[in-house]
């Protein structure tokens, strides 16, 4: 029976093969629990082989309170600390004798728990998974213990210089926003966090809730049994999502700079951002994914010039990222003599004003559109590839179809969409650049 309490959102009668007109060409099924849990099947023929999925939309921008960055990415870890019916030895032990793969990822705007491996384990893995949403359960001893070893993860991420920058970036470029601090939080809040025991529940009673989460299922799989399952596992979730309204950024008026004086020998580096809009303007979003390879790809003047040619720079990163909020677009930049960093930013600034006065290469533009295609569809290569693909692009606005809808946005941009944004983001006053260099000014 499927069962009359899921509403289905999108028509189970899709295709069952590959729509190879969209950028996501799997059908896709979503059907709703009463509670707000919403499951997403997507029909990937592999034989055997079964990815599951969840989403929460939680992640770093939800850390509102000051003096709590890093909870959302805590929780990441947490999750694995077991139930009063599933330890984590259990669990554990569960997911390697089944042969699964088993992880978890937090950014920004969300948290992804996932599993991969054999079909025949989907029983097993929605009961276990249900389990701990349902029914997470840690003491005080064991969370300070978890808290110790975050501790210990953000110092050794901060050996990164690059780690360090992002950090002088985002709170020079923010002033209001969550944004404004890194995924896994300020170091003091870290260090503090062993006494947050009480928020700690605080923060997952708000955010770990059905209507926050959707679960896809991808791969070798029976639907109707699969939805009577999770009907009878999650169904018993309650709980409403109770977020905190997070804080909206002001418009940028006048252009900031930082500096970061590394302590080691390593190359300098040049990060250079400009303030650009939600992934829910599905136009600008579409440019600015065309813009990363445009303006910093291998195909670009810029890369041409600065590490083929003059060889100044010897790596270039286009930094734009979808987000849930208005967010930066960018470049990175690591530059072989400190010297030359005055140069380098110069020849970044002269291609922006030289987009911005209409000089647009039409046929370069219509390579990289067809690039991100291929990309895209190359990307797509397993179950678990195409799951991940659907909850990272969902979790941005909560539209299990946003990944079609950018692609079909962009696929309508011209050049004269690129020169125009240009002149509203890439302004003098709307920029951030951050430089980072040895104590002696660069150089190894």
């Amino acid at each position: 029976m499927l069962l009359p309490l899921f509403a289905a959102l999108v028509a189970a009668s899709a295709p069952a093969v590959p729509d190879a007109t969209k950028a996501f060409p799997f059908p896709v099924e979503v059907h709703a629990l009463p509670n707000g849990l919403r499951v997403a099947f997507i029909q990937y023929d592999s034989p055997g082989l079964v990815a599951y999925y969840t989403l929460m939309r939680v992640g770093s921008r939800n850390e509102v309170e000051k003096g709590r960055s890093g909870f959302a990415h805590f929780f990441e870890h947490m999750m694995f600390r077991g139930t009063k019916q599933h330890s984590a030895e259990d669990y554990n032990g569960t997911v390697t004798r089944l042969g699964l793969s088993t992880n978890a990822f937090t950014s920004e705007d969300m948290t992804v728990y996932h599993l991969y491996g054999p079909a025949q384990a989907l029983p097993t893995i929605i009961e276990y998974e249900a389990d701990r949403f349902r029914n997470l359960f840690y003491d005080e001893p064991a969370f300070r213990t978890e808290a110790g070893a975050i501790l210990g993860e953000y110092i050794k991420s901060a050996s990164n210089p690059e780690q360090k920058m992002f950090e002088k970036m985002v709170e020079t470029a923010f002033t209001r926003h969550t944004y404004g601090h890194t995924v896994i939080g300020y170091l003091k809040d870290i260090e503090n966090m062993p006494s947050g025991f009480e928020y700690s529940r605080e923060f997952f009673r708000r955010y770990y809730t059905p209507d926050n989460a959707t679960i896809f299922v991808a791969g070798d799989f029976d639907k109707a049994a699969t939805l009577a399952q999770i009907e009878k596992a999650y169904g018993g979730w309650s709980g409403r999502l109770d977020a905190v309204p997070v804080p909206r950024e002001p418009k940028q008026r006048q252009s900031r700079r930082a500096q970061v004086d590394w302590d080691k020998p390593t190359l300098p580096r040049i990060w250079i951002t400009w303030h650009t809009a939600a992934a829910s303007d599905l136009k600008s979003a579409a440019v600015a994914n065309l813009l990363n390879a445009y303006l910093f790809g291998p195909t670009s003047p810029l890369y041409q010039s600065l590490i083929l040619g003059r060889q100044t720079v010897d790596s270039m990163v286009a930094t734009y990222n979808d987000r849930r909020d208005p967010n930066l677009f960018g470049v990175l930049m690591r530059v072989k003599d400190a010297k030359n960093l005055r140069t380098v930013e110069t020849s970044v600034l002269r291609e922006i004003k030289n987009l911005a006065g209409g000089r647009v290469d039409a046929k370069r533009l219509e390579a990289v559109r067809s690039n991100l295609r291929y990309s895209n569809t190359m990307a797509l290569d397993k179950a678990d590839s195409a799951a991940v693909t659907l909850a990272v692009n969902t979790a941005l606005t909560g539209d299990v179809d946003y990944l079609n809808r950018e692609f079909a946005a962009l696929a309508q941009v011209q050049p004269r969409d690129l020169q125009e944004f240009a002149k509203s983001h890439f302004m003098d006053l709307n920029r951030t650049t951050v430089t980072l260099v040895t104590a002696k000014g660069g150089g190894r």
